[in-house]
């Protein structure tokens, strides 16, 4: 669908076919209302911050300024990481709208996910969700920054993960201003990984095996460029095997997952 597409839809809360089959008309309220759409979106608002929510997994997700937009290179992290819960356990670091944790608990029911971020306004869109989607007794929110060891153990409350699985920020700070528009809306917080944006694979990779069980699952999300750095930190810590890198649909390399050594 175009843009255009997605925010009539939106507005006279139909299906994408209906506006083939049965050309609705706006109304004169609702008209308005798309030329407003129009407007912020020309002036660089990310689409899914206008219309309030996004589709993530098939899940329809409340998204706004406080929260990055989950992007469809996320759903091939979780689409892998079913495959390595096994109705477990899963630490969630860097939830955010808690796309990740969601998906995890709405997919296997009998999971339990504890979910961190940093952000306490990300964590109430992230509660808000869980409830929409009926998940909210399966996952526990924690603020804290996953770049402080104690966070995340205190996080564990020693517990043992089947699996550990983030999408952390990744850009590296020198890059941030020249990011598209949109982007630039999101939360720096969301995006700064750093100097060379590996700050939060680095503190992941060290303290995460303590939490995982024997031959549980290490899983992270990478940006463009960076697997090779990414696979360098997790051998180099010498707690893992069967180290992969994994494409996502364009065949861009984006995800890392290591199973904990035995």
């Amino acid at each position: 669908m175009s843009e255009d597409e997605i925010i009539l839809t939106h507005i006279l809360q139909c299906r994408p076919i209906d506006l083939v089959l049965n050309k609705p008309a706006l109304t004169v309220l609702q008209q308005e209302q798309f030329k407003n759409y129009k407007r912020r979106r020309q002036a660089g608002e990310p689409l899914q911050y206008i219309l309030g929510t996004c589709n993530f997994m098939g899940l329809e997700l409340a998204v706004n300024p406080a929260v990055l937009i989950p992007r469809p290179e996320t759903e091939q992290l979780v689409h892998t990481a079913l495959k390595c819960i096994k109705g477990g356990s899963a630490l969630d670091l860097g939830t955010g709208c808690g796309n990740i944790a969601i998906a995890l608990a709405k997919f296997v029911p009998q999971s339990r996910i504890v979910a961190v971020d940093i952000s306490t306004l990300a964590l109430e869109v992230a509660r808000v969700n869980a409830r929409n989607h009926g998940v909210e007794n399966q996952i526990e929110f924690i603020q804290g920054d996953i770049l402080r060891k104690d966070v995340i153990l205190s996080a564990a409350k020693n517990l043992k993960f089947n699996l550990i699985i983030s999408n952390p920020p990744y850009i590296p700070t020198s890059q941030l201003n020249s990011l598209p528009r949109d982007v630039q809306q999101e939360p720096a917080s969301a995006l700064d990984g750093g100097k060379d944006g590996l700050n939060f694979y680095r503190i992941i990779i060290q303290y995460t095996p303590c939490l995982l069980r024997s031959g549980a699952c290490l899983m992270m999300e990478f940006g463009d460029g960076q697997a090779e750095a990414v696979k360098k930190l997790v051998e180099a810590r010498r707690a893992f095997s069967n180290i992969e890198i994994i494409q996502d649909l364009t065949g861009r390399d984006r995800i890392i997952i290591a199973d904990l050594s035995s």
